[in-house]
């Protein structure tokens, strides 16, 4: 599907029953692009899991000056660094792709149904509630399909790299195959509370929006009864829960970044630690 197509001539007849069987049908409606980017994103990754593993091969070669096989490992390291930014380069195409076609898709859905309503909309659903939906929802929705290539060429690689390691050191294997799924559980209690603060600050975003409307709406009844200061500490205390839940989510946000980083930094230390000990042993 190109970009070039949107708006959608027809979004389609979604399914609802649940958020899970949203998703399902956005991405049987544009599972080629979804293809496209999982094939990407699989050769994307696996090169660039490849690339130390050429690196060393070359590394080795010299060392044992064979220079057939110093020139060979650096074909292949020229090689997987093509394939790497080309396949980079265009997973990340389709990646905007399903991200953009997943939001534009959802925003037509929900600007069909409110017109569906009409002057139903406003009794049935709050003013803050709509614009939650379509600032924040649709993003989240189509971001869902920007990070599914990038996950299922991560898992590919991952699975790679450990078959890799098994052949060479079983010891190294394991600890590969056990560590990371460990370090993906880790950060795991962190998410349920980073959801909750999430809707919090949605609920309040909409309240506070909801009350900007309404201000606005009835402006000209609120300066005849004077009422403007009155309605302008509302949402002066509305904006400020915002503000406050807003900074709650970018706390545990910034916590859950900084694992991220930090967990996989240790990791790598420990693991290149121990593949030290093992090469001096002679085991490696």
């Amino acid at each position: 599907m190109s970009l070039r197509r949107i708006p959608l001539d027809d979004p389609g007849e979604p399914t609802l029953r649940s958020p899970a069987a949203y998703l399902r049908w956005i991405g049987r409606r544009q599972w080629r692009t979804l293809a496209q980017g999982i094939v990407w994103g699989i050769l994307w990754m696996t090169a660039q899991a490849a690339m130390p593993a050429a690196i060393g091969a070359g590394v080795q070669a010299a060392t044992e000056d064979a220079i057939d096989d110093v020139m060979r490992a650096a074909a292949w390291v020229l090689g997987l660094g093509l394939v790497q930014s080309a396949a980079g380069i265009l997973r990340h195409r389709m990646a905007v792709t399903n991200w953009i076609t997943a939001a534009s898709r959802t925003q037509q859905l929900v600007v069909r149904h409110a017109s569906r309503l009409g002057s139903r909309l406003s009794r049935d659903v709050a003013t803050g509630e709509v614009v939650a939906v379509t600032s924040s929802d649709v993003e989240k929705i189509g971001g869902a399909f920007d990070v599914l290539a990038r996950f299922v060429g991560a898992v590919v690689a991952f699975v790679a790299v450990a078959g890799l390691l098994l052949t060479s050191s079983r010891t190294m294997g394991i600890v590969v195959l056990v560590g990371v799924p460990l370090l993906a559980l880790t950060v795991g209690p962190l998410l349920k509370p980073l959801e909750r603060r999430e809707s919090l600050r949605r609920k309040q975003l909409g309240r506070a929006t909801e009350l900007a409307s309404d201000t606005v709406a009835g402006l000209r009844v609120l300066r005849g009864i004077g009422g403007e200061e009155l309605f302008l500490r509302r949402f002066h205390e509305a904006s400020q829960l915002v503000r406050v839940s807003a900074v709650d989510v970018a706390k545990l946000r910034s916590t859950l970044d900084a694992l991220q980083v930090v967990l996989p930094g240790f990791f790598v230390v420990a693991v290149t630690w121990l593949s030290a000990r093992l090469v001096l042993s002679g085991d490696l």
